[in-house]
């Protein structure tokens, strides 16, 4: 029996003077290939992550007819002129949860959409798709639902504007009815929107391509239908998530780490907090530079992870390795998805005191209130880890805030199904190689 690849890490190294590029955002590029799908002309996108999302949204894009050319590894030009297939088998939705905004670019162009909404992606809690389907049957679309396959269909004049009230600020949701409503008949209202950053960038491709979108300072966006959209050239934004994770490994060793041009906004809720926690960060022309404390430890703190502009769902997880190396009590609640704590439980095999609770530990507004999901926890820091042997988790996140915490423990670490982090991550170990850890595939 052939043995898998793993990742061995060495611990207990401080990361220091480390220099790093941040590459394009993962979460954008794969929405702005779908995006593209609304134009026949050609779309160049740069800065795009060399990461297995792109690649397989890249497979969806060419398996629905487009053609995708790859000018360098991080710079594509998709033409979706040639698409000639609406229904997206299970493999492929399986693969990536994005297979739905397809729906809005299918039945402009056939009339009709098939996929299937067991979709992949990572496990942490309920993402149905009932939020996206309703959106688009208030735009019009016929839905047929046979077992977990949705059938879609529109009459000859199409999707239709409506005024549309998310539940909850759902990110890809806001993202699939802005993509549907661009090419829709008349004006579409989207209130209690997601307004992160990489929804404003997808925005700024649509506006490049000839969409009419208005955002109010309310979680509004109103978009005004158009009848044809152009081709376009765009730069995805750096990539948040990567530039968090990085910065929570240097500073969880007591080190630092300059992050190549990473601006402040996209990241300042996470900058407001490690600044709170005693560590310390500039923002210039060469880029992000985070320091852990110069004298004594980071101190705890009280972290409310919210929707933009508040503290991100995807930063918590590494995030969470600084609490145990923090000075005093410290205390997370999660308020986006239910069941996004169960990898404390792996820190705690490597010597960390958290405990975890269904009580909300917050003062924010939490849907999961009395609903007994464990998504509250406390932990008292800090405390020396200890090297372990771990199958990384199939939350991406929740795999680099183990990758995070072998860097900070003692002893050597190995971890296996690490090609779950090929997924958002470019150049992973060369990046903490140049950080100065201990790491390498083995």
């Amino acid at each position: 029996m052939v043995q898998q690849p793993r990742l061995r890490i060495q611990g207990g190294k401080k990361l220091s003077n480390g220099r790093i590029s941040i590459a394009g955002s993962s979460n954008q590029v794969t929405k702005c290939i779908i995006a593209s799908m609304l134009t026949d002309e050609p779309v160049l996108i740069k800065s795009a992550p060399d990461v297995d999302e792109r690649r397989v949204v890249e497979g969806l894009f060419s398996f629905l007819g487009g053609q995708v050319t790859h000018l360098e590894s991080d710079v594509i030009e998709v033409c979706a002129k040639t698409l000639d297939k609406w229904a997206i088998p299970e493999e492929l939705c399986k693969k990536n949860r994005i297979a739905i905004l397809c729906a809005g670019p299918l039945l402009k162009r056939f009339g009709k959409a098939s996929f299937f909404g067991a979709l992949g992606g990572d496990k942490i809690g309920k993402r149905p798709v009932n939020f996206h389907v309703e959106g688009l049957m208030r735009m019009g679309a016929q839905v047929e639902q046979q077992g977990h396959q949705y059938h879609l269909s529109v009459d000859e004049k199409g999707l239709h504007g409506a005024h549309i009230v998310l539940p909850f600020p759902s990110v890809m949701t806001t993202e699939n009815l802005i993509i549907a409503a661009v090419m829709a008949r008349g004006r579409t209202i989207i209130e209690n929107a997601a307004i992160e950053p990489e929804i404003f960038e997808l925005c700024k491709m649509l506006q490049k391509m000839g969409a009419d979108i208005t955002q109010t300072p309310n979680r509004t966006f109103i978009i005004e239908g158009v009848s044809k959209l152009r081709g376009c050239e765009l730069r995805c934004l750096f990539d948040r998530n990567q530039a968090v994770s990085f910065a929570c490994a240097a500073l969880a060793t007591g080190g630092d780490v300059l992050m190549e041009n990473v601006n402040h906004g996209p990241v300042y809720s996470f900058l407001n907090f490690i600044q709170r926690m005693g560590a310390e960060f500039t923002v210039n022309s060469k880029g992000l530079y985070v320091k852990a404390p110069a004298q004594g430890r980071l101190k705890g703190a009280h972290v409310e992870v919210e929707v933009h502009p508040g503290f991100m769902t995807d930063w918590q997880q590494p995030f969470m390795v600084l609490f145990t190396q923090a000075e005093g009590i410290s205390v997370l609640h999660e308020t986006v998805f239910e069941e996004r704590l169960g990898y404390t439980s792996f820190l705690n095999q490597m010597g960390a005191n958290i405990s975890v609770s269904s009580k909300c530990l917050g003062e924010s507004p939490c849907r999961f209130r009395n609903l007994n999901y464990v998504h509250s926890a406390i932990i008292q820091g800090p405390t020396p880890l200890q090297a372990r042997d771990f199958a990384l988790p199939t939350d991406i996140r929740a795999g680099k805030c183990l990758v995070v915490a072998g860097l900070v423990a003692q002893g050597v670490s190995h971890l296996s199904n690490f090609h779950e982090l090929t997924r958002k991550y470019d150049n992973l170990v060369p990046k903490l190689q140049e950080m100065g850890a201990d790491i390498e595939i083995v």
